[in-house]
């Protein structure tokens, strides 16, 4: 029996041997491979900078666009009926106009993200540490030291400097940006947020480094950026898909880039100007970066709630708040965070459960109508900027495109019912598509009919347009399904 024990330990530690082996020799293969592979990366970016002097060109910053130059109205239009009827409207946050940041919950420990931990096999004096939170995530990672400084901001001296970071360990940078994407809900623009906020905490105060290095991170990452060369200055370029408006904007080589000042001081420049950029494109594959959200953040399910009737997180009004004014459609597509969605379903399906379906998108338009105080952005902020649907629920006023972002948020998530917006010249309503035929004035799409809504229209039943209007001055707005 003991003979043939040993045996069996023998065996064992002749496989064990060979699967250490095995072990050893995979991780000598992936190491190899990971050197080839940042070999192969420092190669492209080398080859990148020297392209990048060779390319240069000079173009001319066009002005920002203006979504819609008619101005909103200041008072609205009412109709006049003898008995308003009232409805049980629950009353939304009224919160200061800034983001208010509560005491953070703890998130469940299932939930709680992954941190880059310190590696074990580097001295710690050769490290920097990175801590800093963003939309409400504690983002912490652990680098090598990089160049202090561009030597200037000639094409020459900004190449010598991409060349520099590429030989620089980089990737920590770039997985928390992939963790961030993959793991926490971030869509494209919050990442370059989170590009732009790892620059800043590189390099605190030096705008011309920030600009190369979002860039350059950005570029690593497949989002088509570049650097632009001011006369005194450096900023970023980003190919974006959608509309943007208000930033201004140049077109190199069948790509739209709008132009995003990192020094405070260019920002609101006023009229056209030059400037100079490449316009070879990366090597590797990239896109435009997309302003969809097509996920909440996964960390507004749990931290900085603002209890109310209707629940929402400071984490989103964070990232909201970072947005250019974009697209409408932008803002009526994006998905909202499952805590938002579950307190509109407990506010609202006790009302609507017993209604017919046009009774039931009849009294979530009195809600929009009688339930918000209006004013313009302009008086409300000083400048355009539409609301993601939880905003409103944040600020103490909205306006027409507000509320029919939200009222098409509304009929979708409820109703289950298809959806349009209906642009006007200062002016924004909604329309729905009903199962069975709806009388009033209605649009046009995809080969079926939908009923104009107008939740800045006070008192204004389904099919009712707003004066002034008619059907000359339509514009449809297809949303997602």
């Amino acid at each position: 029996m003991k003979k043939w024990i040993i045996c069996i330990l023998l065996c064992g530690i002749a496989v064990w041997g060979q699967a250490q082996n095995f072990e050893d020799a995979f991780n000598a293969f992936a190491n190899q491979n990971q050197q080839q592979f940042n070999r192969f990366a420092d190669s492209i970016n080398r080859q990148f900078a020297e392209a990048m002097v060779a390319n240069m060109k000079t173009f001319s910053g066009e002005q920002p666009k203006v979504r819609d130059p008619k101005p909103k109205p200041v008072k609205l239009p009412e109709v006049k009926k003898d008995d308003v009827p009232e409805l049980p409207i629950p009353e939304p946050q009224k919160s200061m106009p800034e983001p208010q940041q509560s005491e953070p919950q703890p998130m469940p420990k299932e939930e709680t993200p992954s941190k880059v931990e310190k590696p074990v096999n580097l001295p710690s004096e050769q490290l920097n540490k990175m801590d800093f939170k963003m939309f409400g995530e504690d983002i912490q990672l652990y680098r090598k030291p990089f160049p202090e400084s561009i030597a200037g901001i000639t094409a020459k001296e900004v190449s010598n400097f991409w060349i520099q970071l590429s030989e620089c360990d980089y990737e920590p940078m770039l997985e928390t940006c992939r963790d961030a994407r993959t793991n926490r809900g971030f869509n494209d623009w919050a990442v370059y947020q989170l590009a732009l906020e790892l620059a800043r905490q590189t390099y605190p105060l030096q705008h011309n480094e920030q600009a190369v290095m979002a860039v350059f991170l950005l570029n690593q990452l497949g989002i088509e950026a570049k650097v632009g060369f001011g006369n005194a200055h450096l900023f970023c370029l980003l190919a974006v898909e959608q509309q943007l408006y208000g930033l201004s904007f140049a077109d190199i080589a069948d790509n739209r880039y709008y132009i995003f000042e990192i020094d405070p001081k260019f920002i609101n420049r006023e009229g056209t100007f030059s400037f100079r950029t490449y316009d070879v494109p990366f090597p590797k594959p990239t896109h435009g970066l997309d302003m969809n959200i097509p996920r909440p953040l996964k960390s507004s399910e749990f931290p900085n709630i603002i209890d109310s009737a209707i629940n929402i997180s400071t984490n989103m009004i964070e990232l909201f708040g970072t947005y250019p004014q974009v697209e409408i459609a932008v803002y009526a597509n994006a998905h909202p965070s499952t805590m938002f969605c579950q307190s509109v379903e407990q506010v609202f399906k006790p009302y609507l459960e017993t209604q017919t379906i046009f009774e039931a998108v009849s009294f979530l338009l009195s809600y929009l109508q009688y339930g918000f105080d209006y004013a313009t952005d302009e008086e409300q902020f000083g400048y355009e900027k539409p609301f993601f649907c939880e905003e409103n629920f944040y600020y103490p006023y909205n306006d027409c495109e507000d509320r029919s972002v939200l009222l098409a948020f509304l009929v979708r998530h409820l109703l289950h019912l298809d959806v349009v917006l209906v642009d006007y010249p200062g002016h924004i309503a909604t329309a729905v598509h009903f199962p069975t035929d709806v009388k009033g004035e209605s649009v046009m799409h995809d080969g079926k009919r939908y009923v104009i809504c107008d939740p800045t229209y006070i008192g204004a039943s389904i099919g009712t347009e707003m004066p002034g209007f008619t059907a000359a001055d339509r514009t449809v707005v297809p949303l997602e399904k």
